[in-house]
């Protein structure tokens, strides 16, 4: 292992975010939802979290292919719910 840290952060990165994108599905909502205080759209921090989901998950591939899997899973789903309804 030539970066040992690099793989450190990379893997707590991976079983941090993975799970925490599965938590946040009951904040998920469609890009053209109405709250009560107009329309909603998406949210800016579920957005950064599935784009580091995203990046942390390509990242690991190699290494944890199955938690991977789950990470690229849950930024699918996010992404048929929020932009599914639109189209």
């Amino acid at each position: 292992m030539p970066y040992p840290t690099a793989n450190r952060v990379l893997r707590t990165a991976l079983f941090t975010l993975v799970p925490l994108a599965y938590l946040s599905m009951g904040l998920w909502s469609p890009a053209n939802a109405y709250t009560k205080y107009g329309r909603g759209g998406v949210s800016p921090a579920i957005a950064i979290l599935m784009a580091a989901v995203l990046i942390v998950s390509l990242l690991s591939w190699n290494r944890y292919r199955l938690v991977s899997v789950l990470g690229l899973l849950a930024c699918f789903l996010w992404l048929a719910t929020t932009l599914l309804p639109v189209l």
